[in-house]
């Protein structure tokens, strides 16, 4: 009778553990700040399937060589802000103080179960999302493109640059209209150059905008990860909503809107 009790009392303590979950004390590493990730995310899954462990044993997961990363290493994480749920992909070691506390998910949940589901998914991408002082947002794929490595104009008009692709379309003009030949290698290294540097060429451009990045969300299209930003980000607004988003108007620009017309009166 005492041992099956004392078995009884070792089994409720391995399930004890097992409802705990790691709760971000503080991003520590420059990559997890890079991802969007801050105190008090909790990380509710990795690959589609629950997370209860420790800080050691989230970062064995990540205990990977350079070589692997290059090779394609890549960990879905799933993630609870408050009461939304959103997913990210990591490619490297993420370092962060964690604390191990309680499961908020201990009752079933579609929109966890969605979420979980998700992160299997083949087509799964991240998104940069990214806003200005008015709140106005835009989010971009991040991911290596073929159309920027064999037709760079297109994937610049893609990416939201349409300035960039203007200034590539002229230096193409130009340069055959001087020579063939001589657009040619025009042509081949601005291929060279784009596809090399796309995600550099996306930030900087962004920066150029004066646009801050925010957050990063994992999705299969970008309807659904413009859906998750407004939950994570009530305050944004889509100057270029995706077909079929849903978001009330923009009260910061209106309220500038307002005050340059004040002024001009």
């Amino acid at each position: 009778m005492e041992e099956l009790k004392s078995e009884n009392i070792e089994n409720d303590s391995k399930e004890g553990v097992k409802q705990n979950v790691l709760c971000i004390e503080k991003v520590v590493g420059g990559y997890a700040g890079t991802l969007g990730l801050q105190k008090l995310d909790v990380i509710i899954g990795i690959d589609g399937e629950r997370f209860y462990g420790t800080s050691q044993e989230f970062n064995a997961i990540f205990d990977f060589e350079e070589e692997e990363t290059v090779s394609g290493t890549r960990f879905v994480l799933t993630v609870a802000r408050g009461e939304v749920l959103f997913n990210l992909i990591a490619e490297m070691r993420i370092i962060c103080a964690f604390e191990e506390i309680e499961d908020p998910f201990i009752s079933p949940s579609e929109i966890l179960a969605q979420q979980l589901a998700n992160a299997n998914r083949t087509d799964l991408s991240n998104y940069l999302l990214f806003h200005d002082k008015y709140k106005n947002a835009e989010v971009v794929i991040q991911s290596r493109s073929l159309t920027a490595m064999v037709a760079p104009p297109l994937w610049l008009l893609n990416q939201r640059m349409p300035e960039a692709a203007l200034a590539a379309v002229l230096g193409i003009i130009i340069t055959t209209m001087v020579h063939p030949a001589l657009g040619a290698i025009f042509y081949f290294i601005l291929c060279s150059y784009v596809g090399r540097e796309q995600m550099n060429l996306t930030l900087n451009f962004m920066a150029f905008k004066k646009f801050l990045f925010k957050q990063t969300i994992a999705g299969v299209n970008e309807l659904e990860v413009q859906e998750t930003a407004l939950k994570l980000h009530n305050d944004l607004y889509f100057t270029m909503p995706a077909n079929g988003l849903r978001q009330i108007k923009n009260k910061n620009k209106t309220a500038k809107s307002n005050k340059v017309t004040r002024s001009a009166a």
